[in-house]
């Protein structure tokens, strides 16, 4: 139950943090998102895709670890009442270690990648935040927190599949922290990026 309630927690901090996330990432006064609204598989789909090419366009290539599909009911505008759509994240962990002199370059080869795409990039200047937003309203951000850990986050607002976990469990296990949640933090070296 813990590991189900941080994981709708985190996907909800996650959509609070991507809805400003570019010009396509806006709702209006009412609560109204300008975002599509996709059909789940295909958001699934896509996701994935997305969470794909982004650690893909890493040169030389990492090491990664993906976490289940996520969903959290959106409520719309000062109602708070749910309106029928929900924000589909996939989380995906790098799990080779990134020295903190790499990080920029990391930021930089990712956000090339996501330019030549043609997506709208926000937090061009961060030196620990890149994201961007595709031209068919899907999110996409990488962050780098405080131990050097590396997170992509990809979401799209979906109609409400009625489960935090619409796809089941995680691929593949993540392994398990001291305190019983998931453990993400990097282990592998890499001569090139460690």
């Amino acid at each position: 139950m813990r590991v189900r309630v941080a994981g709708a927690v985190a996907a909800l901090l996650l959509g609070v943090g991507a809805a400003g996330c570019g010009s396509s990432g806006g709702s209006d006064g009412a609560g109204r998102s300008d975002r599509p609204v996709l059909a789940a598989d295909r958001a699934r789909t896509q996701l994935q895709e997305l969470v794909d090419g982004t650690t893909g366009a890493l040169t030389p290539a990492v090491r990664s670890a993906d976490d289940a599909f996520r969903s959290v009911p959106h409520e719309g505008g000062l109602s708070r009442k749910n309106d029928g759509t929900a924000q589909l994240t996939l989380r995906r962990y790098v799990l080779t270690k990134i020295a903190a002199g790499k990080q920029p370059q990391l930021l930089s080869q990712l956000r090339a990648y996501w330019k030549g795409r043609g997506y709208t990039l926000s937090d061009e200047s961060s030196g620990t935040v890149a994201g961007a937003r595709t031209p068919d309203g899907l999110g996409v951000s990488v962050t780098i927190g405080v131990p050097g850990n590396v997170t992509v986050v990809a979401d799209a607002l979906v109609k409400d599949p009625g489960s935090t976990e619409p796809f089941g469990p995680a691929p593949s296990p993540l392994p398990t922290g001291k305190d019983g949640g998931p453990d993400a933090l990097p282990r592998f070296e890499d001569p090139a990026w460690s």
